[in-house]
């Protein structure tokens, strides 16, 4: 680089950096200004939410109060009775409910007791968290929320109380668009209502968002310039999460106030003083380069001489003009070109013998590299190269006083390390590939042993029940890696007993299995002995806890089914509750009986319990890999969820239409993510009594011993 170069570099440079320091300096100012506006813009846009909302609120609260003076005091938490009260109170105040879209009334579990609406608007307007709020605080709740996926409402909700306890809460709401429109009229620009995903829900100017497209923030305000390419508008949007009932957020009010004319003022005014800057800068370095060049105009052309010189242009000379350090250096550059045409003449001999030795080396490198493979032939190349190149320090430059057979002794040693590495190298890739082969034929042994486990353990689970009008049962398991140790069993045994269990053992794999083995074949046995499941259970985890060296231990609900009674005696060791729905009632869970896992303690006492069963009546028992099934985003299925899809169950679906559909939505709930844990699920349907004598079909101590005689040699 010349030297003018560098001093007009240089004094850039330093332009620059004070020109960066001065604009950083004014665009933190402008970013301070910028914070301060969005701080004032979104308090303002809160406060006056707040106001309309609460305007909105009080109104929708005078309408509940006529609607709770108009019940009057209540005296009877009878459904029936408390329906027929709210509907001759509406009908009276009916003058008074004009402020309101809708009126709901429901009670603490909500179950709808009375609604103005019908179709899809008959659904509890509050989630179970807003309920509980209102039945806990006794007081009037009121704000936002969205009822459905297309619609904001603005919502009041009154507990009503018989002596002091609440039974049911009334609800009344309105459409949040008119509210909406009101605030966009106050605030003076469009408004919009998001949802906390991103959706537009309502919204004052539908045309305006759906050319400005905004990102809309979660859970957190904030204030941004939008460029609109349809017509290039400028706009501030304004984001203000929205409070719900119970204190989160049911989505964003969002405003688009129209900043063309002033923000476009302030762009322009910032563009023109950046076009005067850079004017100057360029003006200002222009007319020091012209400057430098004229000075250093001189030291250039004897520069360009030697630079001729070094290359070996013997044929340009240098004029003899200026004075002083400019005439002393070309006097040098003279000196050093006589010099230079002397060693052009020695060194002209000396290439013609070195490219004689060079073809001659180049023509056998390249028949040698033809039969090399890739990574040989370009190492044969770069030998090549080098020779060719012969730059100074080669270590294939022939010695001045060997000339050519020091040369070829140089390639010679180069060539023999080539040959000793390709060598090495191809013993180790044999040996690499054995060891390959070996490995590939011991994994593929393995694959297939697990294969087989996997359908071994499959084939020992029940296929179905033998010939019982009494019930309809299903069971279906599917392990998380090739083999699992969830498990699931139903047998009958003894006098019209049906023992059904379902179990989960510690970890995966293969100990799980042959834990889950052990474990299914000794409980089956127990039934030689006893029908009270305790007892059952008692004795398997004395057997088991014995010489448990691995720890393992495994938690099940383990129940014994009267077929002519529906009674269910049952111990649940550590697992899973199961679900009992009842036809037209809502599902409940099996109480615990409050027993710790098996194999992890002997000498433990497990308690019994018992339910009934009523003709109809749906037994879902599963194991933990059902709850907590994680979908791609970490959310777990939950207990919530499968007790919904079990209240969804119709009341004369089979029990095997029943596991596909709950295995379905976990499928469905999991989209795509791994399977985590084993899935196990058993669906029993109690049908009543049957009509003719029980016949035991195997299972249990009677079925054993009279299995024992028709077997026995003696007999």
């Amino acid at each position: 680089m010349l030297l003018r170069t560098r001093l007009t570099l240089f004094l850039s440079i330093a332009f620059l950096i004070v020109l960066t320091v001065l604009l950083l300096a004014s665009a933190q100012r402008d970013e301070s200004e910028s914070n301060r506006f969005a701080a004032v813009a979104i308090a303002g846009q809160q406060a006056l939410w707040q106001v309309l909302l609460q305007q909105e609120v009080e109104d929708l609260n005078r309408t509940a109060d006529t609607l709770v003076k108009a019940l009057g005091p209540l005296d009877s938490a009878d459904p029936a009775d408390l329906r027929r009260r709210i509907v001759e109170a509406v009908a009276s105040a009916s003058a008074e409910l004009s402020a309101a879209d809708m009126v709901q009334v429901v009670d603490l579990d909500r179950n709808r007791l009375y609604s103005n609406t019908a179709g899809n608007d008959q659904r509890p307007l509050l989630d179970v968290i807003a309920a509980a709020k209102v039945a806990r605080s006794k007081t009037d709740v009121g704000g936002l929320l969205q009822d459905n996926p297309n619609r904001y409402v603005v919502v009041s909700a009154v507990p009503l109380a018989v002596r002091g306890k609440v039974i049911a809460i009334l609800t009344v709401a309105r459409d949040a668009a008119p509210l909406l429109q009101r605030f966009a009229q106050a605030y003076g620009a469009p408004a919009f209502l998001v949802t906390l995903r991103g959706r537009m829900i309502t919204g004052t100017d539908p045309t305006l968002w759906a050319a400005a497209q905004p990102e809309v923030p979660r859970r957190h305000a904030e204030v941004k310039t939008l460029d609109l390419a349809t017509d290039e508008r400028l706009m501030l949007a304004t984001s203000v999460p929205v409070p719900d009932l119970v204190g989160g957020y049911t989505g964003t009010l969002v405003s688009l106030r129209d900043t063309t004319e002033t923000l476009g003022d302030v762009r322009d005014a910032e563009q023109l003083g950046l076009m005067i800057i850079g004017a100057f800068l360029l003006i200002t370095l222009g007319w020091l380069f012209f400057y430098l060049r004229r000075s250093f105009q001189p030291l250039e052309s004897a520069i360009s001489v030697l630079k001729a010189l070094s290359q070996g242009n013997t044929s340009v000379e240098i004029e003899e003009t200026g004075d002083g350090e400019i005439r002393a250096i070309a006097d040098t550059v003279s000196v050093f070109r006589r010099n230079a045409i002397e060693l052009a003449q020695t060194n002209m001999e000396t290439e013609r013998q070195r490219r004689r030795q060079e073809r001659l080396i180049k023509r056998q490198l390249e028949a040698l590299a033809r039969t090399l493979e890739h990574d040989g032939r370009t190492a044969v190349m770069e030998d090549l190269t080098a020779i060719v190149g012969g730059s100074k320090g080669n270590e294939l430059q022939a010695d001045p006083e060997t000339g050519q057979l020091g040369l070829l002794a140089a390639l010679l040693q180069r060539m023999s390390a080539r040959i000793v590495d390709q060598h090495n190298r191809l013993r180790e890739l044999v040996a690499e590939l054995r060891e390959s082969i070996a490995t590939r034929a011991k994994l593929a042994g393995l694959q297939q042993e697990l294969e087989i486990a996997r359908e071994l353990q499959l084939s020992i689970l029940p296929k179905e029940l033998p010939a019982c009008e009494n019930v309809d049962i299903h069971g279906r398991m599917t392990p998380a890696k090739e083999i699992g140790g969830d498990f699931y069993d139903f047998f009958l045994f003894g006098h019209g007993k049906l023992g059904v269990v379902v179990a989960d053992v510690s970890g995966k794999g293969v100990p799980a299995a042959m834990f889950m083995a052990i474990t299914r074949t000794l409980l089956k046995a127990t039934t030689l002995f006893s029908e009270r499941p305790s007892d059952c259970v008692e004795l398997l985890n004395d057997v088991i806890a014995t010489e448990n060296d691995q720890m393992m231990f495994v938690t099940l609900f383990f129940g014994v089914l009267d077929l002519q009674t529906g009674r269910l005696d049952y111990v649940n060791a550590g697992h899973n509750p199961p679900l009992v729905k009842s036809p037209g009632q809502p599902v409940r869970i099996v109480p615990r009986t409050g027993g710790m896992a098996v194999a992890v303690m002997g000498g433990q006492h497990y308690a019994d319990a018992s339910l009934i069963l009523g003709e109809g009546d749906l037994l879902l028992l599963y194991t933990d890999g059902v709850t907590e099934a994680f979908d791609i985003d970490e959310v777990a299925f939950g207990d919530q969820r499968l007790a919904d899809l079990v209240q969804d169950i119709g009341d004369g679906q089979g029990t095997t239409a029943i596991t596909d559909d709950v295995f379905r939505a976990v499928r469905e709930f999991e989209r795509g993510a791994t399977q985590a844990d084993d899935i196990t699920c058993v669906a029993l349907r109690y049908l009543g009594p049957s009509q003719t004598p029980f016949q035991s079909s195997g299972g249990g101590a009677a079925s054993y011993m009279r299995d024992r005689r028709i077997s026995s040699p003696a007999a």
